[in-house]
């Protein structure tokens, strides 16, 4: 795991954890809107940090290692963790260790991913097929997303093509299986599990064209109940990080709600 530090001088903490095949770069175009009034940090967790000798192994690990991180350079607070897609999981899990004081979480397309029984066979075609096909477009610089891809996650060739610029140059079939399967056990063996905590604000971030949203929120608003919902009209998977004012705008409003 890597962890990059801006604006250092300032107070006010804003933790970025990147969504899944992604690194730090993810929050490239954020970090310059933020980096004058927040200490913004920025993540290339295990397995994404491109040194090639980490594997990504549990959600609760790479939480731990934050908790850690905080506990040691930012006295023990996080003003808030704003978590992309995968990210959301160790975002998550960041609640459930109480010796560490956060203002807030942001969960932006923390999307319900279990199939149920049927997530061996699923993972077991799915994983090397998702490892190939980023692998390809990594390599080639070309985005060629199949259409069930494209509906699933609402976003079109061209607007995932800057985001393959973010995404980690050296990914590994062990990695991409962790991470597939922390998104699988994210709601049926960790959310669910943990009990309802009516205190720390926290917002689920989605676009409308995404699916398997509801589900999550349902689950979401279980752990928290006092979850706020926001939606990107026209949007789909993580398609706000296209829009740096937009999200910044809303990162502001909802630290300044909260605060």
């Amino acid at each position: 795991m890597k962890i990059y530090e801006y604006g250092k001088e300032n107070n006010k903490t804003i933790l970025c954890l990147p969504g899944n095949f992604m690194t730090h770069r993810q929050f490239e175009n954020i970090v310059p809107m933020l980096e004058n009034n927040y200490r913004v940090l920025t993540v290339s967790f295990d397995g994404y940090d491109e040194t090639g000798k980490t594997v990504y192994t549990t959600a609760k690990k790479q939480a731990e290692k934050l908790a850690d991180y905080i506990r040691k350079n930012l006295n023990g607070r996080i003003d808030l963790i704003y978590a992309e897609s995968l990210g959301s999981i160790p975002g998550a899990w960041l609640t459930q260790i109480k010796d560490i004081s956060i203002g807030g979480v942001i969960l932006s397309g923390a999307e319900y991913m279990s199939y149920g029984i049927f997530n061996k066979p699923v993972l077991a075609i799915f994983v090397p097929f998702t490892y190939k096909l980023m692998n390809k477009m990594i390599k080639s610089g070309n985005v060629k997303f199949p259409k069930f891809l494209q509906i699933k996650m609402g976003i079109t060739n061209d607007t995932f093509k800057p985001m393959l610029k973010q995404a980690c140059q050296k990914l590994t079939l062990e990695t991409t299986k962790a991470t597939f399967w922390e998104a699988v056990r994210m709601y049926p063996e960790y959310v669910d599990s943990w009990k309802p905590d009516p205190d720390i604000p926290v917002a689920c971030w989605y676009g409308e064209k995404e699916m398997n949203m509801k589900k999550a929120v349902k689950h979401l608003k279980r752990a928290f109940p006092k979850l706020q919902i926001h939606v990107f009209k026209g949007m789909g998977h993580g398609e706000n990080m296209r829009h740096t004012e937009l999200t910044v705008r809303e990162l502001k409003a909802f630290m300044m709600k909260n605060s």
